[in-house]
């Protein structure tokens, strides 16, 4: 006689012990439902031509690609019964994206009533948002503290709010992957940035900037800064607000001011522009100081937005308490393309695809949502997203990290690029992992009930083997290039799982005909074991490993 997977776990709820075990086996018995032939007709259409990489929409530039692959992926969800989390009621979480251009024609600045021309006394080197800056100056050398040896030229000084005004060592804290830390470069010289690692060793104006809540950095000219002196017109361009370190367009505006005006600002306040301007071929600096002078500087700017949006929707647990802390399961649905290549007729010979990049991963998290609803309903919610954004700056990860859901975030698990193997007993092709492996990081590092849980998937769904070589916090695979940085910055433990790049990455030639469906099959089975293990565990994930020397700044979720 048959017995229902129902019927299993209700005959084993007199012995809690029983009824664990009745609920695991069914939930290995609800892997079956991801399956090849569904996974292939999804990450079909997902890598499909007339979808054309599905980039992101961005200010200006609208992409029914990814509008198309966005309402296939919801109509989905709606079909399988989730509960939508986006907008007015439906599995859309839009965000708004804002690009701003300097008018130079408008643009002023000034030291108290002393006006200051730009192009003549100032150019903006970095902004993101126009409107009027207007605070004191501090003076701080060059800006960097040496941890270890006590140097603080911040002692003292309260910089929430105010412009800071630095001999710096680089002019860095773009799009921030040193800037979020790891190894700096060598001394170069008595004005260059410290050995070391930034956050441990070190910081920079980047890093005190950032954190401390400047208003603006003001630079010193140097010669390397003068020789790039431009009146053309700077972009600003990322989330509003903008949240988050990793691929973040630095968010403290920078301006340069020539020797002139330079001397203008320090007139009268006790500090030599002459010394300010030799300090770093000397290396030597004056003292900080409170300049006591107010600089204002109007960012006049032209604004074009844009709203893309993530699809979201979530997956209640059955635990009446512990429902209510969430892990996330997420894949990003956009693709690296060209801005031309996402027009419709643009009469590409070779569409771009983006099929393991990550139409692989978006496809394999819908066969997961199969999956859970097919098996015993796991303890914790489950918050399901396909986000968008992220190969140009995390934007869609980044609102949902840094926003309300983040406070239930115990636990976020990610598929990202899943499809590709390099052929076996072959040379490396690109970074690309074995047919029979994948690569993992997160839980090995930060966690060891997250670590014991995946130990415990890959004994009870045996379906690939993991490499952990990037389970290394030199890596840039672990922190900042992965799209699961944001919830690190957030102190939230993660658990990615990717195959690594190969030749193919972010060109045409990522098909959809080169994917290795089985792979991901195997993939999404074990990433469903690991999150269905974790989610349904009594015992809450807990960071209490290291804090990598990378996230200097984290605060764990203990």
């Amino acid at each position: 006689m048959l017995t229902t997977l129902a019927a299993v776990v209700a005959m084993a709820s007199a012995n809690p012990a029983d009824a664990q075990d009745a609920r695991l086996a069914a939930a290995k018995k609800a892997a079956e439902q991801i399956r090849a032939e569904e996974i292939r007709r999804d990450v079909d259409y997902l890598a499909s031509d007339a979808n054309m990489g599905r980039r992101t929409p961005h200010p200006g530039a609208p992409s029914p690609g990814y509008d198309s692959a966005a309402a296939y992926i919801a109509a989905r969800l709606k079909t399988l019964g989730i509960k939508p989390m986006g907008d007015s009621g439906t599995y859309f979480q839009h965000y708004t994206v804002t690009r701003s251009t300097l008018d130079t024609t408008k643009v002023s600045a000034a030291i108290g009533a002393e006006p200051l021309q730009w192009g003549d006394d100032f150019v903006v080197n970095n902004f993101l948002i126009g409107g009027m800056r207007e605070a004191n100056v501090i003076y701080v050398g060059n800006g960097t503290r040496l941890l270890k040896q006590g140097v603080d030229p911040y002692a003292g000084f309260d910089i929430k709010g105010k412009w800071l005004l630095v001999n710096a060592p680089t002019a860095g804290g773009g799009r921030a992957t040193a800037a979020a830390g790891g190894a700096a470069p060598p001394n170069v010289g008595r004005g260059g940035v410290p050995p070391g690692i930034v956050g441990v060793d070190y910081t920079t104006i980047s890093e005190v900037a950032r954190h401390g809540g400047a208003l603006g950095i003001i630079l010193v000219p140097t010669p390397a800064l003068l020789a790039r002196w431009t009146r053309a017109a700077t972009v600003g361009q990322d989330l509003n607000p903008s949240v988050g370190i990793a691929y973040a367009q630095f968010q403290v505006p920078r301006i340069v001011l020539t020797a002139a005006a330079l001397r203008r600002l320090l007139a009268g306040t006790g500090i030599s522009a002459d010394d300010v301007l030799a300090a770093d071929s000397l290396g030597r600096y004056p003292a900080s100081k409170d300049l006591g002078k107010r600089l204002k500087v109007d960012f006049v700017a032209t604004v074009v937005e844009a709203r893309p949006y993530n699809v979201v929707g979530l997956l209640e647990g059955s635990d009446p308490r512990l429902k209510e802390e969430w892990i996330s399961l997420a894949a990003h649905l956009d693709g690296a393309v060209p801005a031309a290549a996402s027009v419709p007729g643009n009469a590409l010979p070779d569409q771009y695809n983006a099929a393991d990049d990550n139409a692989s991963g978006s496809a394999g998290n819908l066969a997961i949502v199969r999956a859970l609803l097919a098996g015993p309903r796991p303890k914790r919610s489950i918050l399901l997203i396909w986000d968008s954004g992220e190969e140009v700056g995390l934007w869609g990860t980044r609102t949902i990290a840094y926003g309300p859901w983040s406070e239930k975030l115990v636990l976020h698990v990610s598929n990202d690029m899943i499809g590709k193997s390099r052929p076996a007993n072959s040379a490396r092709n690109g970074e690309l992992s074995a047919p029979d492996t994948i690569y993992i990081t997160g839980p090995k590092v930060l966690s060891t009930n997250t670590e014991a849980n995946l130990q415990k998937a890959l004994k009870e769904f045996p379906f690939i083997k993991t490499d952990r070589v990037y389970e290394d916090i030199g890596s840039s695979f672990f922190y900042p290039r992965t799209d699961a940085g944001p919830y690190l910055e957030r102190g939230i433990l993660i658990m990615q799982f990717f195959n690594g790049s190969d030749s193919d990455y972010h060109r045409p030639t990522d098909e959809p005909q080169k994917l290795d469906i089985a792979k991901i099959v195997a993939v999404s089975k074990l990433s469903y074991g690991a999150l269905w293990i974790a989610a349904d565990d009594v015992n809450r994930p807990r960071w209490d490993g290291i804090v990598p020397s990378t996230l200097w700044w984290v605060t764990p979720k203990r």
